[in-house]
């Protein structure tokens, strides 16, 4: 289809460009839309490279708008024509175009498909040595067009016979990259990416029936149609085909859909199959290729439970707490059962927590939370799974140094977090070992530590508190003195009673008696 005019459309709006892409049968009227670009300075990386003979432009867009871009293009390739879209706001920037020979302008809200194909062919006319192809030569059926329209659920009426011609077989597949990525890593341009694997797929895959399809801008994506008993030998060649790439581009990483059987599957299955594999590539490092297969099948999603990690950082049992969290990050991991932005934001929140509870808790968190956004980024930058594991241990490292520099501060939460968990708990059958568990120290270790920062050992510490409760609590005189020492904890009764003689000098009864004494007297 050399002979149609080619149209590059620009536009930061998605939808408007995916609008004007089926707004006509554009092949039909003797057009054939190259490509497209959300921006002036990404339209310039295509007009080298596909040559359009029509720019269809937004006046007002990020990076390099269509004032500029008309600059551009009218000093470099002053035979493109440019056709500009604007709304109403924006006329005194469409007359700035018409300065630097820009001849026509569409209104976006009035963007109408007649006025818009006899426009362009208007705009045609004025290319130099360019003759607009006659309806009759150029009414063959355009599959790119046709599968661009399936795949953005633009559903058309086609010539089945031609399809069945097109594609003979019985079974077909998708299989794509998001060269965005790729470009984000290594800075090669879209189109050059995307030109390497077209050349790869025509020397690896040409006994094959492919074609790409144009769906996202983003993403280098072909359909292959394949008899169902051919599939291990179609994956061997495209296996073949990433590892010669590989050489040039490491990052090369391609996704393979289910297969299906009739093209109107295609959109359901980009949406629904394709696409949410392209996250991934997070999990396969050194891996070029998956499919569904490569996947886990015991991938059920177990929730970050964020109120006991909270709760961990609180007692200060910070190891505790770090371990949850790796153990977590590592088991989602193992099992794939979150995508890589949610795997990431979790350990975002979870960093963002101890930095803020520990800085709640009156530790020095300067430092950390100077870089805080630092770590973020860092998180975000992360290529693969081993990546962020490791970025948690170098992280992990640094909150324990930062906390045995304050060691001081870190034993007086420590010992205030116990003696509160006495006082909270002291009316259970509570031991010495059954503390240690809980804050995760060594039970001889708690016994000393505790000793050496309180006047009392932990013991003397417990009977002294359920001393002072009983003490309220025998102001009551409906309770009984045999159960106030349930109440606060001693199973023995004669026994508690012997502990509040010790603090006392009285027995509980005689306390009492001199309590109500006391009211009479």
């Amino acid at each position: 289809m050399s002979n149609l005019c080619k149209i590059l459309i620009v536009d930061d709006e998605y939808l408007l460009r995916q609008g004007i892409k089926h707004l006509v049968d554009w092949n039909k009227e003797g057009f054939e839309i190259i490509g497209e670009a959300s921006n002036g300075k990404e339209a310039l990386d295509f007009i080298e490279k596909l040559k359009p003979h029509i720019i269809i432009s937004d006046i007002v867009m990020p990076v390099m708008d269509g004032v500029d871009l008309a600059k551009i293009v009218k000093t470099k390739y002053p035979d493109i024509q440019i056709v500009i879209l604007s709304g109403y706001s924006d006329f005194n920037y469409v007359k700035d175009t018409f300065k630097l020979g820009v001849k026509d302008y569409v209104l976006k809200p009035k963007l109408n498909p007649e006025e818009l194909v006899l426009l362009l062919k208007n705009t045609a006319s004025n290319i130099p040595n360019f003759i607009m192809p006659t309806p009759e030569n150029s009414n063959t059926l355009n599959i790119n067009n046709l599968l661009s329209k399936l795949i953005s659920g633009f559903y058309t009426n086609f010539n089945e016979k031609t399809v069945e011609d097109t594609f003979p077989l019985e079974s077909f597949f998708l299989i794509g990259d998001n060269i965005k990525k790729i470009n984000n890593i290594n800075s090669m341009s879209l189109l050059s990416l995307r030109s390497i694997l077209s050349k790869a797929a025509k020397i690896y895959l040409k006994d094959l029936i492919y074609y790409e399809v144009e769906a996202d801008s983003n993403l280098f994506l072909l359909i292959i149609n394949l008899k169902a008993e051919n599939y291990s030998k179609v994956l061997d060649q495209i296996n073949l085909m990433l590892s010669e790439v590989s050489k040039d581009i490491p990052e090369i990483f391609f996704v393979l859909s289910k297969l299906f059987n009739s093209l109107y599957e295609l959109e359901d299955v980009y949406i629904n199959n394709l696409r949410p594999l392209l996250g991934y590539k997070f999990y396969f490092k050194g891996k070029n290729l998956i499919t569904y297969d490569d996947l886990p099948k015991n991938n059920l999603k177990q929730k970050f439970d964020f109120k006991y990690y909270a709760d961990q950082i609180y007692l200060l049992n910070i190891d505790n707490a770090l371990n949850y969290l790796k153990e977590y990050l590592c088991k989602s991991i193992t099992n794939n059962n979150i995508n890589e932005f949610e795997l990431k934001t979790l350990f975002e929140n979870a960093l963002y927590n101890i930095i803020n509870i520990l800085d709640e808790l009156n530790f020095n968190m300067e430092e950390m939370n100077n870089s805080k956004l630092e770590y973020f980024q860092k998180i975000d930058e992360t290529k693969s799974s081993d990546e962020l594991l490791h970025l948690l241990d170098i992280i992990t490292k640094e909150i324990r140094l930062l906390l045995n520099n304050q060691e001081s501060k870190l034993n007086d939460h420590m010992i205030n977090k116990i003696i509160e968990y006495i006082s909270n708990h002291y009316y259970e059958q509570l031991s010495l070992k059954q503390v240690a568990d809980i804050f995760h120290f060594n039970y001889y270790y708690l016994s000393s530590y505790f000793s050496s920062h309180n006047p009392e050992g932990f013991s003397e510490y417990l009977n002294k508190i359920r001393v002072q409760k009983s003490v309220d609590l025998l102001r009551n005189e409906k309770i009984p003195v045999s159960e106030i020492s349930f109440m606060v904890g001693y199973s023995d009764h004669s026994y508690f009673c012997k502990v509040f003689k010790k603090f006392k000098n009285l027995t509980p009864s005689k306390f009492r008696r001199n309590i109500q004494d006391g009211k009479r007297g």
